[in-house]
């Protein structure tokens, strides 16, 4: 009658990233985070369909937060300089990429 999915996120295996930590470094680089990356979205894919989900998702498991899968596409936005600032009326402190030029959309 109702199909079912998930909302959000899936927390990432220790391997990929830090548990527990917004916005976890990853813990690899280069190809090998890439890998991992891949690795980490087909058991997130495979471990939904066992419970029966109906329309799955890679449960953001290449990307360290949502907003960043989204801004990682911005030309003007520089990941390399990061600032800390409170975020969600200052409950955390987030490293965040600085806006460095105009913004516009990559594609």
């Amino acid at each position: 009658m109702l199909e079912t999915t998930i909302a959000g996120s899936l927390p990432k295996p220790g391997w990929l990233a830090k548990p527990g930590v917004l916005w976890a470094p990853w813990t690899l680089t280069g190809e090998a985070l890439a890998e991992a990356k891949r690795d980490a979205t087909v058991l997130t894919v495979a471990e939904q369909e066992r419970c029966g989900i109906d329309i799955v998702s890679d449960g953001e498991q290449s990307r360290q937060h949502f907003v960043h899968g989204f801004v990682a596409e911005v030309e003007g936005v520089d990941f390399e300089r990061k600032q800390r600032i409170g975020i969600r009326n200052n409950r955390y402190d987030a490293d965040c990429p600085t806006v460095v030029g105009p913004l516009k959309r990559r594609r």
